[in-house]
């Protein structure tokens, strides 16, 4: 919502025009209209997908997409940030448990990709910020006030948020220091990389070739903003994390992540059960599967040693049979997958504690790929 306001707002600054409550029936078509994109084209994508077997191409793919239909949501006149969003969406939803190597590869492509990024766009802010000195000389002076109150109200709204959402629903919580968290949460509200976008994408010039005004100003007040959020918090937190002396609940991380393993350990095993397939395997390759399910918890809960005895199992008869053990342990790791899926909607799990898990489900999965 905050792109499309902006979107809308340079919009009106680059063609002189007034922003009334006419761009709400604007917005809601165009929001409509790129719903349906996005939804078109995360099942092309995912389509598609089925037909390529490079898995370097489908990850490429992925590269591919928001650029292509934020390009047609624009060229249609609907919102191209959105479209985008629901493509992303539409495209996870669509992920089958079978695409573990896959979402392994996408991971970590992402990351790199996303760590270049941001790398360039704080180079091009650099290169924005050193005109702005050049043009501005000591007229930046006059800038301190105004960035300063920009800087004021977005640590305040910050504050104020966590204060609303975190401190007064648990501050008579006597095991939760809501006070302390609080503080922690308001610390950690850093802008980055959607802030340096924002600020390199406004024009300098209007239609009729007039200098916008203010720009200068803008981008000195994202550079400030990014100075007083990301760089003093990053290098402070850990010093205030040790003033405030908050409680270490490593013990309960592992806890939750031991009670997420064995969760999906026994659907897993329930489906081998069920799994009519594994009583035509040979009776030690039966043994092995089953050895490898009930070690499922402990493989999810640490990352396992690649060179362990259930990774070494060793297989002495022909290899349709083990493709078949194989195949019935995918469809076991299927079950746990999706029953993981599911506690990650459920209140008080924490999702990234559910990611982390499915990551290591994923690996397991695609090593049987392989």
């Amino acid at each position: 919502m905050a792109i499309v306001l902006f979107q809308l707002a340079v919009q009106a600054t680059v063609d002189k025009t007034q922003v009334g409550l006419e761009i709400i029936p604007q917005f809601l078509i165009g929001a409509a209209g790129a719903v349906a994109l996005g939804l078109a084209m995360g099942w092309a994508i995912g389509a598609l997908n089925r037909f390529v077997p490079n898995l370097a191409a489908r990850c490429a793919a992925t590269l591919v997409a928001p650029y292509a239909v934020y390009v047609i949501a624009e060229e249609l006149h609907t919102s191209g940030v959105i479209a985008v969003v629901v493509t992303a969406l539409e495209m996870v939803r669509r992920d089958r448990p079978q695409d573990s190597a896959e979402r392994l590869t996408r991971q970590s492509f992402w990351e790199v990709l996303e760590l270049l990024a941001t790398g360039l766009a704080f180079g091009l802010m650099g290169i924005e910020m050193n005109q702005v000195i050049q043009e501005e000389g000591r007229n930046l002076i006059g800038f301190i006030p105004g960035i300063a109150a920009i800087c004021f109200v977005v640590i305040a709204v910050r504050a104020l948020w966590m204060l609303g959402t975190y401190y007064l629903p648990n501050r008579k919580n006597p095991k939760i220091p809501a006070r302390k968290d609080a503080l922690v949460l308001t610390w950690c509200g850093m802008r980055g990389l959607a802030t340096l976008a924002l600020a390199l994408a406004l024009p300098k010039v209007t239609a009729d070739g007039s200098p916008i005004e203010g720009r200068n100003f803008i981008v000195a007040a994202a550079c400030t903003v990014l100075l007083c959020t990301l760089v003093v918090p990053g290098l402070t937190l850990p010093s205030l994390m040790r003033v405030l002396k908050l409680r270490n609940n490593e013990q309960d991380t592992k806890r939750a992540k031991r009670n997420l393993a064995r969760r999906a350990e026994a659907v897993a095993l329930s489906a081998l059960k069920k799994n009519l397939d594994l009583q035509e395997l040979p009776e030690n390759y039966q043994q092995a599967v089953r050895r490898r399910m009930n070690s499922l918890h402990t493989i999810l809960a640490k990352d396992p040693d690649p060179h362990d005895a259930i990774s070494d199992e060793k297989y002495t008869q022909v290899r349709a049979v083990i493709a078949k053990a194989d195949s019935i342990q995918a469809i076991a790791l299927e079950a746990a997958r999706d029953e993981l899926l599911k506690a990650r909607r459920e209140p008080n799990v924490d999702p990234h504690l559910v990611d982390e898990i499915v990551g290591r489900l994923d690996r397991r999965t695609a090593t049987l790929d392989r």
